[in-house]
């Protein structure tokens, strides 16, 4: 047994990170990026939440299975009770806020999980057939296709009915929550994105637009679809 720098009793410090590439795709757009502390209390986190014109939920670790009713399976990665808390309670406030909301990646995800649908805990082991979805790649490489669904906010802001995405992801929806609408699938019928119809902008990608920046137009229309969503709001209220 190694002992920790830490001692025996003593536990790390809680670190807080936001890669790079999620602040310069939304400085591309015009706008600011503020980054929000997983440790936080649901009176803070209004306070927070309250202040900003726009919410973007990020890539990272697995969500607990318990927070959709399943007990981990084989194949289950890291999870982030903390995190998952956080950005559930993130999920439900600025629901609320009428706030625009841009889920990317672990963020589609959460958001699914928060209005009530599951997850595969890992594609390769609950669909066998599926695609690679994890491939060893750079972030801006694009690994696959996604069919978008006609007459939808994300169909009609890309301007066509299929796109090429990046894909890092061992995880993806199972069960879409009730009222959260489909929008784009994978080749193999993993869903890649998601909208709630009835929001100002609530809009999930199961890819990693802030990866394939600056050279790929149809991500930069997600990042610049928030940020227009949140001047408008700016404005009307």
């Amino acid at each position: 047994m190694v002992a920790s720098a830490w001692g025996a009793a003593a536990k790390p410090p809680l670190v807080n990170y936001c890669h790079e590439s999620y602040s310069t795709a939304i400085k591309a757009c015009g706008a600011a990026s503020l980054l929000i502390p997983t440790d936080q209390d649901p009176s803070d986190l209004q306070n927070i939440l309250q202040r900003i014109d726009g919410l973007i939920l990020g890539g990272g670790v697995d969500i607990h299975p318990r927070r959709y009713g399943e007990m981990p399976l084989p194949g289950l990665g890291e999870v982030d009770d903390l995190r998952d808390r956080m950005e559930i309670s993130a999920v439900h406030q600025a629901l609320k806020l009428n706030l625009p909301l841009l889920a990317i990646c672990r963020g589609i995800q959460v958001l699914n999980v928060t209005l009530g649908g599951s997850l595969y805990q890992d594609i390769t082991r609950q669909q066998p057939e599926a695609l690679l979805h994890a491939p060893s790649v750079d972030k801006a490489v694009a690994t696959h296709t996604v069919a978008l669904t006609p007459e939808t906010c994300i169909q009609r802001l890309m301007g066509r009915r299929r796109i090429w995405v990046n894909s890092q992801h061992h995880q993806a929806i199972l069960k879409p929550a009730p009222g959260l609408r489909v929008t784009g699938l994978a080749p193999d019928g993993i869903i890649e994105a998601v909208e709630l119809p009835e929001h100002r902008f609530v809009m999930g990608v199961q890819w990693h637009p802030e990866g394939t920046l600056p050279n790929d137009r149809y991500a930069k229309k997600l990042f610049q679809a928030l940020v227009q969503a949140a001047d408008a709001r700016q404005t009307k209220d």
